[in-house]
């Protein structure tokens, strides 16, 4: 049967170019390298090196076996790192929703901290938003949502806000609106305005999706953007997703008469205040409102 102190000390002596060098790596005696070698070799029935040169080299068998080792190391690695996540209750996976306006941008940063510290958790994200956002938290569908404010937070869930979301009109550079310092509303009503559907449902946002007499839903911001980049409306977006697609040349923003001022809506952290988070969703929480 295999052992997994001879893989190590193998794949060590082969990393490092010799016994003595691999022994410093991993922390053992340049004899305790050798024998865990020799002892491999022998279960085996293969030579792993050849030592007839001043310092061992990897014989054409030794080659294909040492890149089998570093697999089977990193899998007991994986194993021992899940299991002590076990023991700590990490969990297995982590539903977060999406509120379709919120900017992904917003949390991303945070996810890659939290793949890095719980590589073994399953991060799945969904967009809900409204009632059946709540409603995905309380039966359990959903640990954590990032949503848009819309009503009262029902007594059974907990909340955080945890950025604040500066918004703006947004038209393609094609636009007529690009070269006006501003846009008057008789202008900006009798132009096509692009909106997500969310926005509709959002009480509060409710009156800037539908400024215009001509509109269009589309699901999501993402796929509002596009079609604003296509010339076929303008918008009302958050800042942060402008940034991008301004960078690029693909948006601008303009400003309307009705509001010359920064427009703000923050967006909320919501999760089941009689449910125990785990740590993968506390740490998720602590990034994001530290």
């Amino acid at each position: 049967m295999l052992n997994l102190e001879q893989l190590n000390a193998f794949v060590a002596a082969a990393e490092k170019g010799s016994f003595s060098a691999g022994a410093r790596h991993i922390g053992k005696s340049q004899s305790a390298v050798s024998i865990g070698v020799s002892n491999l070799e022998l279960d085996l029935g293969v030579n792993l090196f050849d030592r007839s040169t001043k310092y061992p080299k990897l014989t054409t068998q030794g080659e294909r076996l040492y890149q089998q080792a570093k697999i089977i190391l990193r899998q007991a690695q994986r194993m021992e790192n899940y299991a002590m996540g076990v023991v700590e209750e990490v969990e297995d996976s982590l539903t977060i929703a999406i509120d379709p306006m919120v900017p992904l941008s917003s949390i991303d940063s945070s996810l890659e901290k939290l793949s890095k510290k719980y590589p073994y958790t399953q991060i799945k994200l969904t967009k809900l938003n409204g009632d059946a956002l709540t409603q995905a938290l309380l039966n359990g569908e959903v640990q954590i949502s990032v949503n848009l404010p819309m009503k009262a937070v029902p007594d059974n869930l907990d909340f955080v806000t945890y950025v604040d979301l500066e918004w703006v009109c947004v038209c393609s550079p094609d636009s007529k609106f690009a070269d006006m310092e501003m846009v008057d509303n008789e202008t900006l009503i009798a132009e096509r305005q692009i909106t997500c559907t969310s926005m509709l449902e959002n009480p509060i946002l409710e009156s800037m999706g539908k400024l215009s007499q001509d509109i269009w839903q589309a699901f999501d911001q993402d796929d509002v953007i596009r079609l604003v980049e296509q010339d076929l409306g303008w918008a009302f977006i958050p800042k942060e997703m402008l940034l991008e697609k301004q960078a690029m040349g693909t948006l601008i923003q303009f400003t309307p008469e009705f509001n010359q001022t920064t427009m703000h809506y923050c967006a909320d952290l919501t999760w089941r205040s009689n449910l125990q988070l785990g740590p993968v969703a506390r740490d998720l929480i602590g990034m994001l409102t530290k």
